[in-house]
């Protein structure tokens, strides 16, 4: 149970942190992408942007940390073998395939690679090292 909870904590802390990385990444692009201008036109207010961001992302990534963390419980009974800094290899792999996954599909559009990179990088860390140690910690 503290995986499903650490997972849900995780969630909400990323999606606390990405808001202002996407709110800022979507009104940067409005210039370049047809995706931008239709979702934040030109003079959208970033502050309004943020909260509709705000909201879908604490739905989503909350939802996917109480997965995640499903699947953290059931590996650790399985694999509890520790690996590149975190205290379930399997895991921790299973994480940044699906970071990869997630990622590479926006290496399309060259105004959000940085952003898309970046947002990788922070779902890697915190899904798939600070999740299992927190739940090591519950």
């Amino acid at each position: 149970m503290a995986e499903v909870f650490a997972g849900f904590v995780v969630g909400y802390a990323l999606a606390l942190l990405l808001t202002p990385l996407a709110a800022i990444a979507l009104v940067r692009s409005n210039r370049r992408s047809g995706f931008a201008q239709r979702v934040a036109p030109p003079g959208t207010s970033i502050i309004a942007l943020s909260v509709v961001i705000h909201f879908a992302a604490i739905i989503m990534l909350t939802a996917l940390g109480l997965v995640l963390g499903m699947a953290l419980g059931g590996i650790e009974s399985r694999r509890p073998a520790g690996g590149l800094g975190s205290p379930n290899l399997a895991y921790t792999l299973m994480v940044l395939a699906l970071a990869a996954v997630l990622v590479i599909p926006t290496f399309a559009t060259p105004a959000l690679r940085r952003y898309a990179l970046i947002a990788a990088v922070a779902f890697a860390a915190a899904f798939g090292w600070a999740m299992p140690w927190l739940a090591q910690l519950g």
